[in-house]
């Protein structure tokens, strides 16, 4: 059965454009010169020595407007009864400029994400705010047993495919392995997979969802040995089901166990396992 079609574009590393930022960031930086000081776009700016009038549109040119306080509390307080307070329009004219803005500064780039400058004036740092666009954390969980094709309370998670009449994966027919009630639109897992009960040399294959890969997880050349190996493999989709693994012997059949340890994800409150 093909199941590219259902694969999840949440799911896809392409989605993530951290390397076409950084490419449009060498680009542009490559034989520049000293950078001139930036202005930010879309900034909300008064005309020279004029005050700021809300509900229209302030230019102030290439001057800098500064707000200064001396109190404790935020300098600027910004409040909306609805919808947003604050717009930064995206520019595509930032780099090489703002790679040498003063710490502190905020800028969106042509690819809509936010640039920060941090750090000190005598050791600037420059990336991008944290976002689940192209950004992962792994959190761990405890050892959490999600499949042995020998337990028939741990089968229940299999959502497609079948077993041979022992319940062994079958050479050629692969089964797919819901996760959703251990974790909410999951990039990736990582843990342990066990083969046992073969009847001859085989292999077997993990991925997440779609065509088949070439590589192997596990492989084995005799039959009634035990083998193991670290899996760390990117979860899929399937139909309904948003956390998938699937699963692939070839040549002999094979019981299988798969151990998590581990699941990637954009924010740690995907993570349902001990919720």
């Amino acid at each position: 059965m093909t199941r590219a079609s259902q694969q999840d574009n949440d799911h896809d590393p392409k989605r993530r454009r951290l390397l076409r930022r950084a490419a449009t960031v060498a680009a542009t930086t490559a034989g520049a010169g000293v950078a001139a000081a930036v202005g930010m776009p879309g900034a909300a700016q008064a005309a020279p020595g004029d005050n700021l009038i809300m509900g229209t549109t302030n230019d102030a040119g290439p001057a800098t407007t500064t707000l200064t306080s001396e109190a404790f509390q935020p300098t600027l307080v910004l409040q909306q009864s609805f919808g947003m307070a604050l717009q930064l329009v995206p520019s595509s004219g930032l780099y090489p400029a703002v790679l040498d803005a003063a710490p502190g500064t905020f800028a969106v780039d042509d690819q809509g994400d936010l640039f920060v400058s941090a750090g000190t004036d005598a050791a600037p740092t420059n990336g991008w705010a944290w976002t689940t666009e192209y950004a992962t954390t792994s959190v761990a969980v405890p050892p959490t047993r999600v499949l042995d094709t020998r337990d028939a309370n741990l089968r229940r998670n299999i959502v497609s495919g079948s077993l041979d009449s022992l319940n062994r994966l079958t050479p050629g027919v692969p089964i797919v392995l819901a996760l959703d009630s251990y974790v909410r639109d999951g990039y990736a897992i990582k843990g342990n997979v066990t083969v046992v009960g073969m009847t001859g040399a085989g292999v077997l294959t993990v991925w997440g969802s779609g065509t088949k890969p070439a590589a192997s997880t596990v492989n084995w050349a005799t039959a009634g040995t035990i083998l193991s190996n670290f899996l760390f493999t990117e979860l899929g989709a399937f139909g309904a089901y948003r956390s998938v693994l699937t699963l692939q012997a070839t040549s002999s059949p094979t019981h299988v166990i798969v151990d998590m340890t581990s699941l990637l994800v954009g924010h740690p409150s995907q993570v349902l396992l001990g919720s």
